[in-house]
């Protein structure tokens, strides 16, 4: 009984965590851009493809939308785990601007294993990705640094892209949704730098 009461208990501390910042992290400086409940400081236009399901963003049905940051961010640290399907396709926009395609005016990290040029991990059209092939069906975390114009990617902890571009400096983090391929965003987390 006292095992199962332990497992119980650190299950229920996992799950506390999510969505929500560590002491170290509120000391650091660190923000929250989703609160697990609420679309509160995010952006879909007239849409409704985007909803909370069990503390996460999530889309599966609709028309193709990005959710964008009603903030804009330059220097920064971004957090963000996403579960992608297997045949899922989404992206994370860095830096991009209010009007024009956002991987256009800022930058796509890809989130889509199946892309024969851009694979997870890259920055579409810029920069290649060291090869990876995240799990699907699984949660991973993305840390993303963006400081001048040095953009770092580390998957799962793992460095897998180290850049310098200068294209753009500053602009609104977007999450991609294309129409029919289920994508999930939580914990996204962010430090300016």
């Amino acid at each position: 009984m006292r095992i199962l009461f332990a497992f119980l208990c650190l299950v229920f501390s996992m799950q506390a965590q999510v969505n929500a910042l560590t002491p170290q992290e509120k000391a650091g400086g660190w923000i929250l851009l989703f609160d697990g409940h609420t679309l509160n400081g995010w952006d879909q236009g007239a849409s409704s493809a985007w909803k909370v399901v069990d503390g996460a963003l999530v889309a599966e049905e609709g028309e193709s939308v990005n959710l964008r940051s009603l903030e804009q961010f330059s220097d920064f640290i971004l957090r963000i785990d996403f579960r992608n399907s297997r045949e899922g396709n989404s992206g994370i926009f860095l830096r991009s601007a209010l009007e024009g395609r956002p991987e256009v005016t800022g930058y796509e990290l890809q989130v889509w294993n199946e892309s024969p040029t851009f694979p997870t991990g890259s920055l579409v059209n810029h920069f290649k990705a060291k090869p990876v092939n995240p799990a699907p069906d699984v949660w991973h975390t993305y840390e993303v640094t963006c400081q001048g114009d040095h953009i770092v990617v580390a998957l799962d902890g793992e460095t897998i892209l180290d850049v310098h571009d200068s294209k753009s400096k500053q602009g609104y983090i977007l999450l991609q949704y294309n129409k029919g391929r289920k994508i999930e965003y939580r914990n996204i987390k962010l430090k300016r730098l």
